[in-house]
């Protein structure tokens, strides 16, 4: 399933405008209608929309994988159903406490008639955020935050608030939106809502809490790769075909390590060194590789298809996917990443200090940076309005005004709990996962079916027990990477230069040395100027050398006119700029994506 949407109450309950931002390409809609409720779901191929629960009807918008009961773990591939059949049989068994147990990524709707409600079920990390507006007795939702103002019961106006911190941040913290009238259902959550009043009542069945355990690293290591094995070792009963999409990194590989992996997949402009890279560890294990090379309009495509349909946590050139998501569904059942296994067990969850080198560059340190405030820790937010913002407020104070402490120390922050300023700072990047400021894996979510192992519950709770020392000053990846394959660990990393096999010290010291060697000695060329090194293109070069920044601003300039957050002069100010040799690559594409999106047309409208 592609995507969901509907609407209660009295109000109007055609979804045809609502149901446009959830279709990418040639999906299926089917519309389930009942007294004061209708649905619309977008799907691809045979599968199924609406499941049968006795009485009751049960969509399933993602995965589940699997269900924790009284009796033990049960996996969901073992029972050979597809994820909405499972959900259905667990809510006839369970009723709605099968939530609690729910290990998926995924969320589930459930229509009561029988009580004349709407149930919306989120897993833990909200990874299939769902987004609803409240209109008198009605409420209209989707899981396409752009769906929402084409509803003519829904006030389009955009949240001044929370336009800037998209424009700063790429998301919207919490559960709030660029949009007065739309927010987000909590993560871990289980949201009742009443037909015919419109009323809302949430329990929140999980909250993430960081319990470290004091163990050693060859402890967490070994578990790591037990469950590794465990969950994938599940995945054989799925008789999906599988491909791996493989970088030239470690996470990616560690699944090709761990896995009978046939076909590999790396998008790349050029056979360069990240590309040379990952064909070397696909050959090493005798897996396919197919090189998924970019069009030169790859991003012309991506700004033109992606920004009408995006949800606003990222920005139009992180659909990386955009482009070979017909060939992918052509080829495989479902695409496995190895996406945010660097978030949560290579450091990505602890805020460093960074050493400031001058002209040499910086270093990142395997040091916490220390955040003891809420003060701090809106310090250490990467981010600033940009250069085209209309009369901007500080982003500091948009942020403090989303964050409420309290007196047992907890936190919300955008409407979120945190049980205290730790649980902030280390998890507020992925807690709700709409927190995220890369597009990739939500593009991912509506272009084609994948899996990303590593938002596994279980290894999400193997995250938040890892003692800080050692999130930041040893790999867990990379030592389980050794531990399966020492013949890939021993390949260099495409972006370090530096084996994964290499102990964390001596990684540490070659990576910088390799890095510092490739920027300011030698490194290969690429072909064109905006061809990378790594799986990426240069944005900022590809905004100058294809020349499609001019004529889009131009095309889009009564939008920018009506906008009455954005300074129309600076944001040409700002491209000139950048086309004379300064940097505004990410204000730019922001823009770009702010502009082409079809939800702030129907409120500059």
């Amino acid at each position: 399933m592609v995507g969901v949407c509907g609407v209660t109450g009295s109000v109007d309950r055609r979804l045809d405008e609502l149901v446009e931002p959830l279709c990418w390409s040639d999906e299926r809609v089917e519309t389930t209608g009942a007294d004061r409720l209708a649905i619309a779901c977008a799907t691809r191929g045979d599968a199924e929309a609406a499941i049968d629960a006795d009485e009751d009807t049960v969509w399933c918008f993602g995965e589940i994988h699997g269900f924790e009961g009284a009796s033990g773990y049960e996996s969901r591939y073992e029972t050979g159903s597809t994820s909405g059949a499972y959900a259905a049989e667990l809510y006839r068994e369970h009723g709605l406490g099968f939530a609690a147990g729910l290990n998926a990524t995924a969320s589930v709707f459930v229509h009561r008639p029988g009580r004349d409600e709407l149930v919306v079920i989120t897993d833990r990390l909200g990874t299939h955020p769902v987004y609803y507006a409240a209109v008198d007795d009605a409420v209209v939702l989707s899981t396409s935050v752009q769906s929402l103002p084409r509803h003519p019961a829904v006030d389009p106006a955009v949240d001044r608030e929370g336009f800037y911190e998209y424009l700063a941040l790429n998301r919207v913290a919490g559960l709030e939106t660029p949009f007065e009238s739309v927010r987000t259902l909590p993560p871990g959550s289980i949201t009742t809502i009443d037909l015919a009043t419109g009323t809302r009542e949430t329990e929140q069945y999980w909250r993430l809490r960081y319990d470290p355990l004091d163990r050693s690293f060859t402890y967490f290591v070994d578990r790591f790769v037990e469950l590794l094995q465990e969950v994938l070792d599940e995945r054989e009963a799925d008789r999906r075909r599988h491909g791996l999409l493989l970088s030239g990194g470690s996470d990616s590989r560690l699944l090709l390590a761990a896995d009978d992996v046939p076909v590999t997949y790396h998008m790349a402009d050029w056979m360069s060194r990240e590309a040379r890279t990952a064909e070397r560890a696909a050959m090493s294990v005798d897996a396919e590789f197919r090189l998924l090379r970019r069009p030169d309009d790859h991003h012309e495509r991506m700004l033109e298809h992606v920004a009408p349909r995006m949800n606003f946590n990222g920005r139009f050139d992180q659909a990386h996917v955009n482009g070979f998501d017909g060939r992918l569904r052509d080829e495989l059942d479902v695409l496995m990443t190895g996406l945010y296994g660097d978030s949560f067990f290579k450091g990505g969850l602890v805020p460093k200090r960074v050493l400031d080198l001058g002209g040499v560059g910086s270093v990142t340190t395997p040091v916490a940076r220390d955040l003891g405030s809420v003060e701090d820790y809106l310090d250490a937010l990467d981010g600033s309005l940009p250069p085209y913002v209309e009369s901007p407020p500080t982003l500091e104070s948009i942020l403090r005004g989303r964050i409420e402490e309290r007196e047992d120390g907890s936190i919300a922050f955008g409407g979120v709990d945190y049980p205290s300023l730790r649980e902030l700072v280390l998890f507020s990047d992925y807690y709700p996962l709409s927190n995220d400021r890369d597009y990739h894996y939500f593009g991912l979510t509506q272009m084609v079916d994948h899996w990303t192992p590593f938002l596994d519950n279980r290894f999400i709770d193997l995250a938040c027990s890892m003692p800080i020392r050692y999130h930041l000053q040893r790999d867990v990846i990379d030592a389980a990477l050794s531990a399966l394959s020492p013949e890939l660990a021993s390949l260099p990393n495409a972006g370090t230069g530096v084996p994964p096999a290499t102990p964390f010290p001596f990684n540490y010291v070659r990576k910088y040395g390799s890095l510092f060697w490739r920027k300011h000695v030698a490194d290969e060329e690429p072909p064109r100027p905006y061809y990378s090194r790594g799986p990426w293109r240069d944005r900022g070069v590809v905004i100058r050398e294809r020349g499609f920044g001019g004529p889009f601003l131009e095309e889009h300039d009564a939008r920018l006119r009506a906008n009455p957050h954005l300074d129309r002069e600076r944001a040409w100010d700002c491209y000139r700029a950048h086309m004379a040799g300064e940097d505004y690559t990410a204000e730019l594409c922001t823009l770009f994506t702010v502009l082409a999106a079809s939800a702030f047309e129907a409120s500059a409208d």
